[in-house]
């Protein structure tokens, strides 16, 4: 009888998909950090990765804006699983555009942007310190140039630190087509 139970349990946690929420803790015990992000269209959970940078990303489509999820990462029929592969972050969400940030360090961090409707990468690049923007654009900024003594005053005293530097434009990102207009911005900033 003890075998029967114990082989039904294990077939149980077989056919069950893995549902986590910030109270429940993974199989080796520690606890998986949730965070839910929501809007009229989509509803968002982002699990940390253990012991790893970045996350898993799973997108809910709504069938109307009022329609209501639980902070469960549960893979469901409809659901979108976006996996981490290099140290992804939630950046944002502009209207069907998942604005993901990939980084682990100081400087220019990647950046990855999903169309949610196409359910695929429509962009890849980096970026720096984002600003607030409409809603059909993205302003941040983006290494162009190579830094020199003349042009990045600060580059001396970066490098005694194992520092280096970039010179950085600010840019317009469109987020209909993704062309970059290039500001007359510019400055100095630190690379790792």
């Amino acid at each position: 009888m003890k075998i029967k139970i114990i082989f039904a349990l294990i077939l149980l946690f077989i056919a069950m998909p893995p549902r986590f929420s910030a109270e429940e803790k993974e199989p080796a015990g520690g606890l998986f950090r949730l965070e839910c992000h929501e809007s009229p269209k989509y509803f968002i959970i982002v699990k940390e990765v253990k012991g790893s940078a970045g996350s898993d990303i799973l997108i809910k489509y709504k069938g109307n804006p009022d329609e209501k999820y639980s902070c469960d990462y549960a893979l469901s029929d409809g659901g979108f699983e976006i996996k981490n592969e290099w140290a992804e972050y939630y950046a944002g969400l502009k209207d069907n555009l998942l604005l993901l940030d990939s980084t682990t360090g100081p400087g220019p961090s990647g950046l990855i942007i999903w169309d949610l409707q196409k359910r695929k990468k429509a962009f890849e690049g980096s970026w720096s310190d984002a600003e607030e923007s409409g809603s059909g654009s993205l302003v941040y900024w983006l290494e162009t140039d190579e830094a020199s003594e003349g042009n990045c005053p600060d580059m001396k005293e970066w490098e005694t630190h194992g520092l280096g530097a970039a010179i950085e434009t600010k840019v317009i990102l469109n987020l209909s087509d993704f062309t970059i207009t290039k500001t007359a911005e510019t400055r100095c900033s630190a690379r790792q």
